[in-house]
């Protein structure tokens, strides 16, 4: 492995010496008149924010990807998760989907966890609010994004909230000042697949403007219910955005932002094999088709569903003082889910309610003070504050065959928690010129958390059985951090940057009450190192950009699958130690004035070092002690050593192949074309167990339109997932339910959806 990544590293090495080395070969006069770096003379040239600042991507020294929404939209992507098959090395857990909290990895490393009071390991950032409610729809529908901006290594002395393994930024427009504007965007498709769109842009004077966004999209699942009717996989979210610009003088600009969102899932679980249980194989006896592996079928009598309703509300302030900018972000967000699932997944009533629910609300405050660009001392610095209040409610119970006469409950009744999480944080970053064309940079965070979570069991108001009785807890962990940036830019041409950085992230501590009884998380550390090249060549026709990491994780915050209690749960515990290590490339080419073609591709080895966790379910027992799955000889208690496993949901090898067409043609018209092709290498739903392997899998997309040259209108045919590729993720059923089955998740991006669309500019 080692003797791999040697050569990996050395054959992406020599292609950007190559790559970058020829230009100026060709003609050197392109490096003798360049204009000042940081400039966006080329139409090409992408600006992003990923440093707090407006800059030219290829001039950022952070490995970052940039996403505009036209891009998206163009690729028939309708949800943030989808960034995942348009930039490197990102994926989104498809085994489990946003309505159970769900979450990103980005170099293979990410947090999932049923727990709402668990930080999530990649930062979620829209229009500069962080987004730390684990059910938080973000910008699920798409509604007016500018760009999408994914930043790939620790980021926190740049962004006031936690954030170990990268950041998702995501920009909203803007209103604009003296313009009125109004667009639609109508599609439908295959199984009812509906998107529908519009955006108004009103001037309300010389220094005020309005823009409201609205949208609906939605889809019946693809994967029947022979029992209650209902599909799985069915989608059906609203949204609203309004957005109030007042710049009262040159020196001051005031952005109101408002927001509401409902969001509704049915991701029911099916049976990928049945057990050894004579009893519950039996209630499937009058099927004609019975469970197991390709069938895609749901058998739940009970309904599997989730509703979710967001409020969001956010106050940014930017005045000029002098050449310095001063930036506020005051935001609160609110969110309630309510869930209901039958988790026995049968025709029959054995664990039909598993009811529950989350009432969540976030504030945050930051204040950053910006200094002017253009100078030998640049720098961004800040102060943030972050506060979430968490409460939720679970009940499980079912009349397990009827057997007893009463209900069984699961836990002892019904569960109350409540979590509170408070994070304060000092931050700044700064590059400093040196001579011409090499900048020093550094940066330093320090963070201050607190996080406190209760339980507390309620018997339910009707006779029942009790199984499994979790106790009552109550805990408060605290813990600070200082963590830091180091670097060296080389910037010799505009069109040649290279870079190399040291940095340290941090993620807060946690109490994990998954399993009834408290358990403290630590904080998880890492130590980053990365060496990037970015270069346009080809008088600015091609791009070549490149990054190799080496991250170091300590008390890695991982999630395991403890059988041992009842149910059985996903708790999230410390690994000992995680290593991350890669190579990403990132390409463009514009082959003519009609064609771009791009490609992205990464290799990410993201391993256990230390772990010390749950044997899976079936797992052979080693007579070893430290080897495979063993008695522990101090507890008693059987444990596994996964050193040296891969991380859950971490590909191995991923890439991407985008093609973007467009041709003018008579009487004012223009036809464009998109294809997009995205692959990804096997990968594990669960730590260990080989039956829970999701098999490598690609994803073929594509759109075809005709409008006007100007973009007053066009009409379109779409497609998702055109080869039909179906993908899903296995787990060991509760045994107590279906004992030696498994279950599956799949995820609506498993089938194939086609469509129309028609769109209209004002």
């Amino acid at each position: 492995m080692e003797m791999r990544m040697m050569r990996i590293a050395l054959l992406a090495t020599a292609a950007a010496l190559v790559t970058t080395a020829s230009p100026a070969l060709a003609n050197p006069a392109i490096a003798a008149d360049q204009p000042e770096a940081g400039t966006a003379q080329n139409p090409d040239d992408i600006i992003v924010t990923a440093t707090r600042r407006e800059e030219r991507l290829q001039d950022v020294p952070v490995a970052v990807s940039a996403v505009s929404g036209q891009e998206l939209a163009k690729s028939a992507y309708r949800e943030v998760s989808d960034i995942q098959y348009l930039a490197p090395n990102i994926t989104f857990s498809s085994t489990n989907p946003v309505s159970n909290g769900g979450g990103y990895q980005i170099r293979g490393i990410g947090t999932q966890t049923y727990d709402s009071g668990v930080e999530q390991t990649v930062g979620l950032v829209v229009d500069g609010v962080v987004i730390g409610l684990s059910r938080d729809p973000g910008a699920t529908g798409f509604a007016d994004i500018e760009r999408v901006e994914v930043l790939r290594g620790p980021q926190g002395t740049l962004f006031g909230k936690n954030s170990s393994a990268g950041v998702i930024q995501i920009i909203t427009r803007k209103p604009q000042l003296g313009v009125r504007s109004l667009d639609l965007d109508l599609s439908f498709g295959e199984r009812n697949d509906q998107l529908q769109r519009a955006t108004a842009n009103l001037p309300l004077g010389s220094n005020v403007a309005l823009r409201v966004s609205a949208f609906h999209n939605g889809q019946d699942g693809a994967i029947p219910n022979v029992v209650n009717g209902t599909h799985v996989g069915d989608r059906d979210n609203y949204g609203i955005r309004g957005k109030l610009l007042w710049e009262p003088t040159e020196n001051l600009s005031l952005l109101l932002t408002g927001e509401y969102q409902t969001g509704f899932a049915r991701d029911s679980q099916l049976i990928e094999s049945l057990g050894t249980s004579a009893l519950y194989n039996s209630t499937f006896n009058r099927f004609p088709v019975k469970p197991g592996h390709n069938v895609y079928i749901a058998y739940n009598d009970g309904d599997w569903k989730a509703n979710t309703r967001l409020w969001g509300s956010s106050l940014q302030a930017d005045y000029r003082l002098g050449d310095f900018t001063l930036t506020s972000i005051t935001a609160y967000r609110a969110v309630k889910t309510t869930q209901l699932t039958d988790i026995d997944g049968s025709p029959a009533d054995i664990f039909n309610h598993s009811d529950g629910g989350i009432d969540s609300n976030q504030f945050t405050q930051e204040l950053r003070l910006t200094s002017p660009a253009g100078k030998p001392l640049e720098y961004t610095a800040g102060l943030y504050y972050y506060h979430t209040s968490n409460g939720g409610w679970a009940a499980q119970y079912g009349n397990f065959y009827g057997v007893y006469g009463v209900p069984v409950v699961l836990g002892g009744g019904r569960r109350d928690a409540v979590n509170n999480v408070r994070s304060l944080a000092a931050y700044g970053q700064a590059t400093y010129k040196l001579v011409e064309g090499v900048k020093l940079i550094g940066g330093l965070r320090y963070t201050n958390d607190r996080n406190h979570g209760e339980m507390t069991v309620h018997k339910l108001p009707f006779p029942a059985i009790v199984s499994g009785l979790l106790p009552n807890y109550s805990g408060t962990v605290r813990a600070d951090n200082v963590s830091g940036k180091l670097g060296l830019q080389v910037q010799p041409t505009r069109d040649v940057m290279l870079y190399a950085t040291w940095s340290t992230g941090y993620k807060g501590p946690a109490i994990d009450g998954t399993t009834g009884k408290i358990h403290e998380v630590k904080p998880e550390t890492v130590k980053s190192y990365e060496i990037g090249l970015k270069s346009t060549l080809l008088g600015g026709t091609l791009t070549f950009n490149t990054s190799l990491y080496w991250s170091d994780f300590t008390n890695f915050q991982a999630q395991t699958f403890d059988t041992s209690v009842t149910p059985p749960a996903f708790y999230l515990s410390n690994a000992g130690g995680m290593r991350a290590r890669g190579v990403e490339v990132e390409t463009s080419l514009r082959v003519s004035p009609r064609l771009r073609l791009s490609a992205n591709g990464s290799y990410s080895d993201a391993t256990f070092r230390e772990y010390l966790g749950a044997c899976y379910p079936g797992q052979p027992a080693s007579a070893v002690v430290g080897t495979g799955c063993y008695v522990d000889p101090v507890t008693s208690a059987k444990v596994a050593n996964y050193a040296g496993y891969r991380l859950p949901n971490a590909p191995k090898w991923s890439y991407t192949l985008r093609a973007d067409f467009n041709q003018p043609l008579a009487n004012d018209l223009a036809l464009d074309a998109n294809a997009n092709w995205a692959w990804r290498d096997k990968t594990q739903a669960v730590l260990g167990d080989p039956k829970s392997e999701i098999a490598a899998y690609g994803l073929l997309n594509g759109t075809i339109g005709l409008g006007a040259s100007d973009g007053a209108w066009r009409v379109g045919i779409y497609a998702r997932n055109l080869l039909n590729k179906h993908f899903y993720a296995a787990y060991a059923a509760p045994a107590v339910i279906n004992p030696g089955g498994y279950s599956k998740i799949v995820g609506p991006d498993a089938f194939r959806t086609i469509g129309g669309t028609v769109s209209f500019r004002f």
